[in-house]
């Protein structure tokens, strides 16, 4: 089996959600893909590059995301609605993205990992400073509060709000694993 970007993706992500951040190396993703570690090096130099497919795709979503609503000619006010429930949705579909970006190791993982989450937050920073300024212009948004400062607060809320989400999944993937631990141990 070739190891596509998809299938790494694919399988990257099952080990996410199945044993944890900390069980994605290149050695469980060869295993879970069914091939030898070395045919991975040549796409994959260091345990941190299967984060930065990942993040790569998540970018690239985002940014799909932010340009549909933007081609979509809406009011600000439907504009910002209809991103956060598609983040919600993204976020829901693919819950592997929260644990990569709540990930307390972030601060030990390569500099191109952080310059990638970095990436993404300010595609979504920019087109939410674009919608409030729009919606300022038009008197939808009625405030003197800086853009800047409610981009801010609207990120720190959804943070927020994506932070439970995550530790949700945590928990569940702590019962699945207690559970399984008792199963195996007769229980």
């Amino acid at each position: 089996m070739e190891p596509t970007p998809t299938l790494i993706i694919d399988k990257a992500a099952r080990i996410i959600m199945n044993s944890g951040l900390e069980a994605l190396t290149i050695s469980n993703l060869g295993n879970e893909m069914g091939v030898d570690k070395n045919q991975l090096k040549n796409q994959l130099k260091k345990d941190d590059d299967i984060l930065l497919v990942l993040l790569d795709c998540f970018g690239n979503e985002i940014n799909a995301i932010v340009q549909e609503i933007t081609n979509l000619g809406i009011a600000p006010e439907t504009g910002l609605q209809l991103l956060f429930k598609r983040l919600y949705n993204l976020f829901l579909l693919k819950p592997y993205y929260l644990t990569i970006i709540f990930d307390k190791g972030q601060l030990e993982r390569d500099d191109a990992i952080k310059m990638s989450i970095v990436r993404i937050m300010n595609i979504v920073e920019t087109y939410l400073t674009t919608i409030i300024n729009a919606g300022k212009k038009d008197q939808t948004f009625k405030t003197s509060v800086t853009t800047k400062l409610l981009v801010n607060k609207i990120l720190i809320g959804f943070r927020m709000f994506m932070k439970d989400e995550q530790l949700v999944n945590e928990m569940i993937l702590e019962l699945t694993t207690l559970k399984k631990q008792n199963n195996d141990e007769g229980y």
